[in-house]
């Protein structure tokens, strides 16, 4: 009997043993799939932290570069408008390096202005190739963005005309239930609406009357933007000559 029941202990054994091993493997892939997503989540948020900094980084020096600027661009305004004269080209004139950055800037005007140069003469070039390539698209883009416009406005106008013919029946059955509400709702809507327009005729007479007057009229206003204009385009062309002047040097 003891030969015979090791032989079928030693079986069930072996049927055990294949049966084990699939749960085996579904452990060790569950853990496999639990450590590739921890790495993807760590690769994800060091990417986003990477692109944080580099941000940070970008908009820090912009903001350092613009406020040294701003800051020599006020020292030379207070100084009747020459760099050599303020307090920076005193400083830089006595340590030596002004000769130095003067050509510095120099080069780095003229070279900005060689850029701006090209740009002006091959922008428009490469402006119409891509429009030759990308203007399909965007015709396509464009058509179907008017047919959508088109289906919505079809489909609000079906959605207002079902709540025209929808009402009367919605006010009849309240009106069984509620007397009288319906007719309270309207007045309630009607007054919130004369309110409404009454507020907007007394701002308008308010901005007439008490803001856009005196400095703030509408003449005065009409003056200020000819000013404007006529300084942009003295500014535009006082741009052009000095781009000309520093592209032409060598």
């Amino acid at each position: 009997m003891a030969p015979k029941a090791k032989a079928s202990t030693e079986q069930n054994t072996k049927k055990q043993k294949p049966q084990q091993q699939p749960a085996k493997k579904q452990v060790q892939e569950k853990a496999t799939s639990k450590k590739n997503k921890s790495k993807s989540t760590k690769q994800i948020t060091n990417s986003s932290s990477a692109c944080r900094t580099c941000c940070r980084f970008v908009i820090f020096t912009m903001f350092f570069f613009g406020l040294i600027g701003g800051l020599i661009a006020y020292d030379t305004h207070l100084h009747g408008g020459k760099f050599e004269a303020s307090k920076t080209g005193q400083f830089l004139k006595q340590t030596g390096t002004l000769p130095y950055i003067e050509k510095g800037w120099t080069c780095t005007l003229k070279y900005s202005a060689r850029g701006y140069k090209w740009t002006e003469a091959n922008l428009p070039i490469y402006y119409q190739k891509t429009s030759q390539v990308v203007g399909p698209y965007v015709e396509f883009s464009k058509e179907f963005s008017i047919f959508l416009w088109k289906q919505t406005k079809k489909g609000f106008g079906n959605i207002k005309e079902y709540f025209i013919q929808k009402t009367p029946v919605v006010v009849e059955f309240i009106e069984q239930y509620a007397p009288g509400f319906p007719k309270q709702v309207g007045s309630f809507f009607s007054k919130i609406s004369m309110y409404t327009v009454e507020a907007y005729a007394n701002s308008c007479e308010f901005f007439k009357t008490k803001v856009f007057i005196g400095q703030l009229s509408p003449e005065n206003l009409g003056k200020a933007l000819n000013t404007t204009q006529q300084t942009a385009a003295q500014y535009y062309s006082w741009f052009y000559e000095k781009v000309d002047f520093y592209a032409k040097i060598k």
